[in-house]
């Protein structure tokens, strides 16, 4: 074979090579495409915290207790209206974290949780009442004393279940609470999993509850309850997807329910999980959580999706990021 010919033979195996390497990189490429969906709003006006409790009332949020890196746990009430906070009238129960917050009928209700080491679980309930800004304290949670525990509200009912103890107890039980009566009273649940930390969301009338822990180990259940009947969905994690999360945050924005950032099975991640209750499917190709947390504060408002407060185990995030979905 000629010099020419060895030349040719060269260059054409060059750029051979120079290609496959090209679109190697290309596949291998996970740098995020498309719009921004994720700013930062105002910013959470108190101490960077995890574990505080939430419920809206007419498109405003309030974000209640939590737990400084301090170890301190915490009693105040802030208001955020999607462009600005203000301070509330303080909860009246002891201080507490990992509480569960829900709103019916225009008033709000924070209860369970943990108080710290000295008081440690609780069972308690409080109602928020916006108008006259204040809290009255309602009929206690039924159950054993929990927290970690998941609440939503369908029609004039709340909802409260699962949770665990400071021995790693953890449940599979749910309670009605109805408003006007002040009552509570213990509905039959078919879960397979006592689990704490768990995550739930409601669309049109319908709650989703999934995710949460048990044994230390991140759970692939997913139910939905119409507020007569638990049906069990499709498993969090398939071949496809794996939607398992604990201690993450959850909202609803229309017709969508979305988990955002907490811990899987192999740490925290900074995702977002949209699911899709037209057809039971997950997907998630949005914009990223610029920062990753756990027992982080997730609301709606006016049709934003929002994520305050929140930590990595060792840095505590007073920020807050609004979530525009348009991927």
């Amino acid at each position: 074979m000629n010099k020419k010919n060895w030349l040719a033979l060269f260059l054409v195996a060059t750029l051979a090579i120079t290609s496959f390497n090209s679109c190697k990189k290309d596949d291998e490429d996970t740098t995020e495409t498309g719009p921004t969906e994720w700013t930062r709003s105002a910013v959470f006006p108190e101490d960077p915290r995890n574990g505080a409790s939430t419920f809206t009332i007419n498109d405003v949020a309030y974000i209640v207790g939590g737990y400084l890196k301090t170890n301190e746990v915490l009693a105040d009430n802030h208001a955020f209206d999607g462009s600005q906070w203000s301070t509330k009238a303080n909860f009246i129960g002891p201080a507490r974290h990992s509480a569960v917050g829900f709103s019916v009928n225009e008033q709000g209700y924070v209860g369970l949780g943990y108080g710290g080491d000295a008081v440690g679980a609780l069972k308690d309930f409080y109602k928020y009442n916006p108008t006259a800004n204040s809290w009255t304290k309602v009929a206690d949670f039924p159950g054993e004393a929990r927290f970690g525990a998941v609440a939503f509200a369908i029609g004039n009912n709340a909802y409260v279940g699962l949770g665990a103890t400071s021995t790693d107890k953890t449940f599979s039980d749910f309670y009605k609470y109805d408003p006007s009566a002040n009552t509570w009273t213990k509905i039959e649940t078919p879960f397979t999993y006592k689990k704490a930390y768990a995550y739930a969301f409601v669309i049109n009338g319908v709650a989703y509850v999934g995710g949460g822990y048990s044994n230390g180990v991140p759970t692939d259940d997913f139910y939905k309850f119409d507020g007569t009947t638990w049906t069990k969905l499709p498993s969090l994690k398939t071949d496809n997807y794996d939607a398992r999360r604990f201690n993450a945050s959850a909202f609803a924005i229309g017709n969508y329910g979305y988990v955002v950032s907490g811990r899987s099975a192999s740490g925290i991640v900074n995702t977002v999980w949209k699911f899709d209750p037209s057809n039971n499917t997950w997907t998630d190709k949005h914009e990223s959580l610029t920062s990753a947390r756990e027992k982080a504060v997730g609301f709606a408002v006016k049709g934003k999706g929002y994520i305050t407060t929140g930590s990595t185990g060792t840095s505590f995030f007073d920020d807050n990021w609004e979530f525009t979905p348009v991927r």
